[in-house]
C-alpha cells in the first residue's frame, strides 16, 4: 500500500472533528449529550510518520467512535506518545463507557463479531469496525491492544 508522511496530530484533529458530527444508521448522534470529546494530543510534538493517511485515519475514526456508542456520560479521549526507542507513535482510544469484558476482547477485533451482551444489542452495526482497525494497525506494523 502506498506511504507518505502523515501527519498524526492533524489526523486526530481531524478525526475529532468527523466523530462531533457521526451519526448511526437511525440518524442519531453517536456522540451523547453529556460525553466530552478530549484531544489530549493538543499541545504534544509528534514526529510525521510513513503510512496510508486515509487508512489510518479510518483506524481511528473507528475506534473513536466505536467509543462514543458504549459512552452514555463521561468522556472519549485520544492520545498519542512518541516511542523514540522503538521508532514508533502509540495511540490510545480511551473513554469512561462501560468496558468491554475480558473473554470478548479478542472476538471482537473478528469481522462480523460483537460483544453480545444486552446492552450492546441496542447499537447498530454489523461488527466490522473493529475488525477493520485492527487491519490497518496490522498493514501499518501495529497492533490494537
Amino acid at each position: 500500500f502506498p506511504q507518505h508522511p502523515v501527519n498524526m496530530s492533524q489526523i486526530i484533529r481531524e478525526v475529532l472533528s468527523m466523530t462531533k458530527g457521526a451519526v448511526d444508521k437511525a440518524g442519531k448522534p453517536l456522540l451523547k449529550p453529556g460525553v466530552d470529546l478530549v484531544n489530549s494530543v493538543r499541545n504534544k510534538q509528534l514526529p510525521v510518520v510513513h503510512g496510508d493517511s486515509g487508512k489510518l485515519t479510518q483506524m481511528l475514526y473507528n475506534l473513536t467512535t466505536n467509543a462514543c456508542k458504549f459512552t452514555a456520560k463521561g468522556w472519549v479521549s485520544i492520545d498519542a506518545t512518541h516511542d523514540a526507542a522503538a521508532g514508533c507513535v502509540e495511540l490510545s482510544v480511551s473513554d469512561s463507557g462501560t468496558g468491554i469484558a475480558p473473554g470478548a476482547l479478542k472476538r471482537i477485533f473478528e469481522p462480523f463479531e460483537q460483544e453480545d451482551v444486552k446492552d450492546t444489542r441496542n447499537f447498530q452495526g454489523v461488527g466490522l469496525g473493529l475488525s477493520v482497525a485492527q487491519g490497518i494497525a496490522q498493514l501499518h506494523s501495529g497492533e490494537i491492544k
